[in-house]
């Protein structure tokens, strides 16, 4: 433990006093690059800092004649995967930082490095379910899943890296979590990188908070990200006892509920799932009203929580284990809500008309059905009017006229002056039997009357197809008749 302790002290110091150096000479010499591309503000180098700090420490421990040390160097082929697949992502994130690296470039290397990762054992082989502890070996899937942790994770860490100190804070908090997993399964190896990774990000820290001096830029989000993915999965697949597919998903829960929640928004408005907007979380926050530093603390909150879920979850499986998933669920969904987003602030509009509609929408499918049954007995067009007649008003129409081929028009009216008076719409269907026009129905209905309770294709072609074609014979009847009458008459 003293080991671990020296360890996360000079990690620390080193960390704190090469950030300091960095700012100064970056901001010195104009080594600076803005999302937008310009070459002014505050430097995006944080990323060096806290990536030489890990990897100093992780050198000094190998050649450090202790057990710990001994034990790490156990693991020698994972330490050195992760080291190269850490760098890979790094030296990608600087160039980004610098000079600036398209989407699909920066994707590529994650992609690689995730690969190469699973190479040298970095897999996720088996998920654990949390309520029943029952196992699912994924065979071929373990490869794609592999990736799209690796990958989703780092880009995760880098979408909210958009407010000063939220991303190390929050990569802490997932380091320290991890820290305290590997000390309850042994694992030196997990637990030496995440204690000199921890020390790297709070020496950076002081100078990354509001108003931050320097930034961690995708050199150092984007790296912290897949580093703690790899670790993530070491600490699940490989200790003593597996760990929940949930507990992973806990420890990173902030940035994946931000990840979620932008995929959700920008599905339901139409936008492009990749394109850059200002409506993450800590956008949001600041968009109802709070402070850059009291947003990032708000946010610090609900990655603690999602922190300390994911330790109960070592301890507290079978029926706790939902108790524990619905609580954090019920803090997300509440932290949303008070967003405001547009998109699911409609979408809950939707839900719930929806919900109290649908009895209503389905009443009126089966009054239209009945109706259809009582037209095929209608004797005359005016029995068939009054079937029409009875749908029309239980559909809160306030006036109808049906226009048919040789005969006066068929009317109907609510009867009250509000109805009579009010601003209205008109729906117009033509009628026809065989080809042949029969005559024109027109149906009106108040703007200010509440939305439509049933579905327009069924109430058209119950006119269009039930109602024309019952009324198309009985004309026929009718004009037979009446030429017989006028034959009788001479």
């Amino acid at each position: 433990m003293r080991t671990y302790f020296f360890l996360l002290l000079l990690s620390t110091v080193v960390s704190f006093g090469l950030t300091r150096w960095l700012a100064r000479i970056a901001t010195a010499r104009g080594w600076m690059r803005s999302e937008n591309g310009d070459s002014t503000g505050v430097p995006r180098l944080g990323g060096i800092s806290v990536f030489a700090t890990a990897l100093i420490m992780m050198l000094l421990l190998i050649l450090w004649d202790n057990q710990v040390a001994e034990r790490v160097m156990a693991e020698l082929p994972l330490a050195l995967g992760l080291a190269g697949a850490a760098g890979a992502v790094f030296a990608m994130g600087l160039y980004d930082d610098l000079r600036g690296a398209k989407p699909w470039q920066k994707l590529l290397v994650q992609c690689a490095a995730a690969a190469g990762l699973y190479i040298v054992g970095f897999r996720v082989e088996v998920l654990t379910n949390p309520f029943t502890q029952g196992q699912v070996h994924l065979g071929w899937m373990s490869l794609p899943l592999t990736l799209l942790w690796l990958v989703a994770i780092s880009n995760a860490f880098n979408l909210i890296d958009g407010l000063d100190g939220l991303a190390a804070g929050v990569g802490l908090f997932a380091t320290v979590t991890l820290f305290l997993l590997a000390m309850l399964q042994a694992k030196s190896f997990v637990t030496a990188i995440t204690v000199a990774l921890a020390g790297a990000l709070f020496g950076f820290l002081p100078h990354n908070f509001n108003p931050a001096r320097i930034y961690l830029g995708d050199s150092g989000s984007l790296t912290i990200g897949i580093v703690l993915a790899a670790l993530a999965i070491d600490s699940s697949q490989k200790g003593p006892v597996l760990l929940t597919v949930a507990i992973p998903l806990m420890i990173f829960g902030l940035p994946l509920l931000d990840v979620s929640v932008t995929t959700a928004r920008r599905f339901l408005s139409g936008q492009p799932l990749f394109r850059r907007d200002e409506e993450h979380l800590h956008h949001r926050l600041q968009k109802i009203g709070m402070t850059p530093r009291a947003s990032v603390l708000l946010l610090y909150g609900l990655a603690a929580l999602f922190a300390l879920a994911s330790l109960l979850l070592v301890n507290y499986r079978g029926a706790t284990a939902p108790l524990i998933a619905l609580l954090c669920g019920i803090v997300a969904w509440i932290v949303v809500r008070q967003m405001q987003y547009a998109e699911f602030a409609e979408l809950d509009s939707h839900v719930r008309t929806e919900w109290r509609s649908q009895r209503h929408v389905l009443r009126n499918q089966i009054l239209l059905r009945k109706a259809e049954e009582e037209l095929h007995v209608a004797a005359s067009v005016e029995e068939a009017w009054s079937v029409a007649r009875r749908i029309i008003e239980a559909l809160e129409f306030s006036s109808a006229a049906c226009e048919l081929e040789g005969r006066s028009a068929l009317r109907w009216a609510a009867g009250t002056e509000e109805a009579a008076a009010a601003q209205s719409w008109t729906l117009t269907i033509p009628l026809a039997h065989e080809g042949r026009h029969i005559g024109t129905l027109r149906l009106t209905r108040p703007m200010h009357y509440r939305p439509l309770l049933f579905r327009v294709s069924p109430l058209l072609q119950f006119f269009a197809n039930e109602f024309a074609g019952r009324v198309a014979p009985l004309l026929g009847g009718e004009a037979g008749k009446s030429i017989s009458n006028a034959a009788g008459a001479r």
